[in-house]
């Protein structure tokens, strides 16, 4: 993954998205489609939900980012981008990311229109995911992560993405978007029976200037543990486990790498402030 965000047309493309030169990577995480000659069991009991015969667009649930990375709730006067790189060609048979075109403008009308296929409990505060789900029920048609209505009451049309190996595809946190499951879950049209169906790096930067001193070294210390820095609003939270787990903070989890040691370009996009 370090290798990937550290291509200059990849760092371009985020420079040119923020109109800001000083980025900071997150860390954030990788998505794959399996083939069903692995058996796995998810993978079944997907495919046994899936039939592409009925035209529509066997997404997981369409989902926004908005308000949940930095934008308008954090204090910050813009909204976050991540990006998408696939490392194989990635289309409707493999399985690939849908799009809503335009939706990050109309995230409020969106969840309005959605709100009218739930009957939600207002006398239980869900405390956990299980909960949030057992005080709602779906009334629309279909099923929820099959719901595209929302949308095209609107005018907008979600698309499966047809993007080549190796290109980003680079959006506004905001944007309502979902993985689909693969028209040939076999690979056999794709990359192989025996190979990943879909792989993809989910990608995000942020500008540095938004990042306190203490939590670039926090991202220092958790390239040296390997540990992953997830792409939400609670950086401080992370912060303090990462201090937790460091052996030069007093805990017990040992290196696997020093950053002092990792390439120029892997540093700047850690913590670009400092300098050896």
């Amino acid at each position: 993954m370090w290798f990937a965000r550290t291509r200059p047309g990849v760092i371009a493309g985020f420079r040119a998205a923020y109109q800001e030169q000083d980025l900071t990577a997150a860390f954030d995480r990788m998505s794959i489609n399996l083939p069903t000659a692995t058996r796995n069991e998810g993978v079944l009991q997907r495919l046994q939900a899936t039939n592409h015969r009925h035209g529509r667009l066997n997404m997981q649930e369409l989902h926004t980012h908005k308000n949940s990375y930095y934008d308008e709730r954090n204090g910050a006067p813009f909204t976050d981008f991540y990006s998408i790189v696939p490392l194989w060609d990635m289309n409707q048979g493999t399985g690939a990311t849908a799009v809503v075109p335009r939706s990050h403008k109309r995230v409020p009308e969106i969840q309005a229109l959605r709100a009218r296929n739930w009957v939600v409990d207002e006398s239980v505060e869900p405390r956990t995911k299980e909960q949030w789900w057992a005080s709602r029920k779906w009334v629309g048609n279909g099923t929820p992560d099959e719901d595209v209505e929302q949308y095209t009451d609107l005018g907008l049309t979600p698309w499966v993405t047809n993007i080549r190996a190796g290109d980003m595809v680079i959006f506004d946190t905001a944007l309502y978007h979902a993985g689909c499951a693969a028209a040939d879950p076999t690979g056999a049209s794709g990359n192989g029976t025996d190979q990943l169906l879909r792989a993809i790096y989910i990608m995000g930067m942020t500008p540095t200037r938004l990042k306190t001193q203490r939590e670039l070294q926090a991202r220092r210390l958790a390239y040296e543990l390997d540990l992953p820095w997830y792409p939400d609003h609670d950086h401080q939270k992370i912060t303090e486990q990462v201090f937790v787990q460091h052996t030069s903070q007093g805990g017990n989890v040992q290196s696997v790498r020093h950053f002092h040691e990792a390439p120029p370009e892997i540093q700047r996009l850690i913590d670009p402030t400092v300098t050896y």
